[in-house]
């Protein structure tokens, strides 16, 4: 039997800066008020160890929730995790991982050939090994945590997440939230909610906001219900934990790698653009709109918008083109001056707010739910914010710049092993604190970053 393979994104970057990070073996953990016996960690691509736009074995070793899982204790066989295969790997698209290749007399990251039959054949699926003590699932909102059709294949293509189907202990009945507690955990994470706004962003705002869709903006109410509801069930058992919250989207790489005035002109170019748009510009000063004008150097996009007067128009300063955008401006199709760049490649600032606003909500509706059941919450929003203007850790200057700034992997979205490393001193910061625990920080520098050939 083969199933179709569904197409999953997921979620989010985030670092902090640490001035002393300790290693592991420097001194044991102890647990304060917390009990560290069995760790399970529950989320999304962040948490199943997604980067360089797939999962992968290598992923999942230096993924944020395996090197907690490590800090957390010293004890083998510690953290079971849905392992892909050595030397394989496997995107939502069937890519594989993305390396740094050589084009044009520059470095740019490039898909390897994926496996996709890790997630369509059954014979490579791992669910008799369940439950895993590393319950993340790429793609998943939060109103999937509780959804026994996740992992249902028999509901067909579009309807369950592959990434699930494969390690669920009972694809089809069990849920993300009840393979964890099948461990009888004693401490868990819970960093989801990221996609419940992140998906509509990479649909270039193709979606509706307060739904249920893939590309929907998550409606408030369906989401305070799947979190105090994942929680109460997951502290059912006395279990402690610590949650994440959501960074804003605009901090990616992922939205910022292309700039709003990325047209770079040469003065004969320019006039030729002139020269094709001249009937848009007559029919413009008709209508007491701007006009489109272009010269030597530096330009805005061009961008389509159905919702404008005459349908297209250039892209405003404070709006975002998505990194998905590259092929077609740099290819025959010249998006964004010949042809005007597709609405689904664009947020624009009515989305942006929309996202901003949601983002808001959500993180107020987390940090309430862990006020309820007594849990920190490591503002992963705030170290975004933060890790945008640059941190010097151990000595190296770590950004959020795409690809050179080693902090994201090649996908723009996910972070590299030491972007990681950092997310879990971020937790532990808070686990510490609020617990009274010494869990040892992580040597950040010790972690893998971006490849280069």
């Amino acid at each position: 039997m083969k199933l179709q393979v569904l197409k999953y994104f997921t979620l989010l970057g985030v670092l902090a800066l640490w001035q002393c990070e300790a290693k592991l073996d420097e001194f044991k953990p102890e647990n304060g008020s917390a009990d560290f016996t069995t760790f399970v960690a529950i989320g999304d691509s962040y948490t199943s160890g997604y980067t360089d736009g797939a999962l992968s074995n290598a992923g999942q070793k230096n993924g944020f929730s395996a090197i907690l899982a490590h800090q957390l204790s010293t004890t083998e066989n510690y953290y079971d995790q849905p392992f892909i295969p050595e030397g394989m790997s496997v995107g939502g698209n069937g890519n594989g991982s993305y390396k740094l290749v050589v084009l044009n007399k520059s470095l740019v990251p490039f898909p390897t050939k994926g496996n996709p039959e890790l997630l369509s054949d059954p014979s490579n699926w791992v669910n008799g090994q369940a439950p895993f003590n590393n319950i993340g699932v790429p793609g998943v909102k939060s109103f999937h945590l509780l959804a026994p059709e996740l992992g249902d294949y028999t509901l067909g293509e579009g309807a369950f997440n592959p990434f699930y189907t494969r390690f669920a202990s009972v694809p089809g009945t069990s849920t993300m939230v009840s393979d964890a507690i099948l461990k009888n955990p004693t401490f868990f994470s819970l960093w989801v909610g990221g996609n419940d706004v992140l998906q509509y962003a990479l649909a270039g705002g193709n979606g509706v906001v307060g739904g249920t869709g893939i590309n929907d903006i998550t409606d408030e109410a369906t989401f305070t219900y799947s979190i105090n509801k994942a929680l109460a069930e997951l502290t059912s058992g006395k279990a402690k934990g610590v949650l994440g919250n959501i960074p804003d989207v605009k901090s990616l790489p992922y939205f910022n790698y292309i700039a709003y005035d990325g047209l770079e002109l040469d003065a004969e170019k320019a006039a030729m653009l002139n020269a094709g748009y001249e009937q848009y510009n007559q029919m413009a000063e008709a209508n007491g709109l701007p006009q489109m004008i272009f010269s030597e150097g530096r330009n805005a996009f061009v961008i389509a918008d159905s919702s404008y007067p005459l349908h297209m128009r250039q892209i405003k300063e404070d709006e975002k083109v998505l990194l998905s955008a590259s092929t077609g401006i740099l290819g025959e199709a010249g998006w964004g001056s010949k042809e005007p760049m597709p609405e689904d490649q664009v947020l624009s600032s009515e989305e942006l707010a929309a996202i901003k606003d949601a983002t808001t909500r959500f993180n107020t509706i987390i940090a309430g739910a862990a006020s309820q059941y007594e849990l920190p919450v490591a503002d992963i929003n705030q170290l975004l914010i933060e890790a945008e203007k640059g941190l010097v850790i151990d000595g190296n200057l770590y950004t959020t710049v795409f690809v050179t700034g080693g902090i994201f992997s090649l996908d723009g979205i996910h972070t590299s092993g030491r972007g990681s490393a950092v997310i879990t001193n971020r937790f532990i910061e808070k686990i510490n604190k609020h617990y009274g625990a010494t869990v040892p920080l992580v040597n950040v520098n010790d972690y893998p970053g971006v490849e280069f050939p």
